[in-house]
């Protein structure tokens, strides 16, 4: 027998307080003797067998403990238990839009929502406790194996903290489905911000709030995902705790030294899972990996200790800006190779005065082909859009020198 004492409760919430209790390995062992294998645990009553579960004590063959299997076990038993508590309350006609505090106070880092505790359309949900950010938003099928075998690791989701916790609620479409859902789903390219398309999560709160000004136009679109889905139910998924921007995560100071004042939030920071701390990485995170100021120097390196220096100071204004590369790449792409001496220092004062879309708009409206056009398209239009004296005279000296 089990030497844990055990409230007179209904046998799911048993079950479920046990996988808590029983997550302790070391628990765990000692209610095994060396020469045994659980195979799970049974509730008798009077003599009479009350319930089993299979899952609770059981573990895998493992020659030692590592990294995450506390988790996959708790994720074992969980699926299991909720596949339970789903028929029973099928069988007392009772919905699905529960709490998972109704059952559950410990969840593995990845597993199973119901769908019916999921209202995408009127943006509320039912089963995280109301202080936990909780977003939604549709994934390919083919990834849902690979989301839960990278989230496995992370910490479990404690229930009863009082701190906030970020959770992911996935709705698992087929590749066409997706193609044609997503895509709606994206925000278009913001050019204060320079942020590229990608797709924004839906905030989901515990109770519905539509403020009266706000139109919704993304209603119609969670509408057809939902029917899409049928049956089905969502994937959630605990969001790992974000590093600095910087990726760097920890600083040795040495004895005696300050701390640096902290510094001021970012207003235009957004804080949702669509930025690169996500689960899931996003456009612009997998754009820098390939094409990145580093990159382009590299091609088009800085001809003097000038370039050098605009070009550093390109990198610390627009680090992690995928828009901002993306306009320097396509300005060098426009300007021939023979203007390198004057284009990391006109580059980095065009971007400095946000003059750079509208030189480049400029310079694609170029229609006559010749050498040396887009410098004099440069030149011409450099000073209206904020370009010194000193880079000026840079161009019209290499002008000059092709004559």
């Amino acid at each position: 027998p089990l030497p844990l004492a055990l409230p007179q409760q209904n046998p799911l919430h048993i079950r479920a307080n046990l996988m808590r209790e029983l997550l302790d390995s070391h628990l765990a062992t000692s209610l095994i003797p060396e020469d045994s294998v659980a195979l799970g645990i049974i509730a008798i009553h009077n003599d009479t067998p009350q319930w089993l579960d299979p899952e609770l004590l059981r573990q895998p063959l493992r020659l030692e403990q590592s990294l995450g299997d506390q988790q996959q076990d708790l994720s074992r038993q969980y699926e299991a238990l909720l596949r339970d508590i789903l028929n029973s309350r099928l069988s007392g006609s009772l919905d699905n839009a529960f709490s998972a505090r109704d059952y559950f106070s410990l969840l593995p880092p990845v597993g199973t929502t119901p769908k019916d505790a999921i209202d995408a359309v009127a943006g509320v949900q039912t089963y995280f406790p109301e202080h936990f950010n909780v977003h939604i938003a549709p994934i390919r099928q083919s990834d849902v194996d690979l989301i839960r075998s990278e989230s496995l690791p992370l910490p479990n989701i404690d229930l009863n903290t009082k701190e906030a916790v970020d959770i992911v609620v996935l709705a698992p479409l087929s590749n066409q489905d997706y193609g044609l859902y997503a895509q709606q789903l994206e925000r278009a390219y913001d050019p204060q911000s320079r942020r590229l398309p990608q797709l924004d999560l839906l905030r989901l709160k515990l109770y519905p709030v539509q403020p009266v000004h706000e139109l919704d136009t993304d209603a119609d679109v969670w509408q057809a995902i939902w029917d899409t889905l049928g049956d089905s139910q969502l994937l959630y998924v605990r969001r790992p705790v974000r590093a600095a921007e910087t990726a760097v995560s920890g600083i040795v100071l040495a004895l005696g030294s300050t701390l640096p004042q902290p510094g001021q939030p970012d207003d235009n920071t957004n804080p949702d899972p669509s930025d690169p701390g996500s689960v899931i990485e996003d456009e612009d995170s997998v754009l820098l990996r390939f094409l990145n100021f580093e990159r382009l120097a590299a091609i088009r390196p800085p001809r003097d200790s000038d370039g050098e220096e605009a070009l550093a100071q390109l990198t610390r204004d627009n680090r992690g800006d995928a828009a901002a590369v993306l306009q320097a790449n396509e300005f060098l792409m426009l300007v021939e190779r023979y203007f390198d001496p004057a284009i990391w220092p006109t580059l980095q004062q065009l971007m400095e005065q946000d003059a750079l879309p509208a030189m480049l708009e400029r310079l694609r409206e170029q229609e006559v082909e010749r050498p040396g056009a887009s410098g004099r398209q440069v030149l011409e239009s450099g000073a209206e859009l904020g370009l010194d004296d000193t880079v000026l005279r840079r161009w019209e000296a290499l002008l000059d020198s092709m004559n």
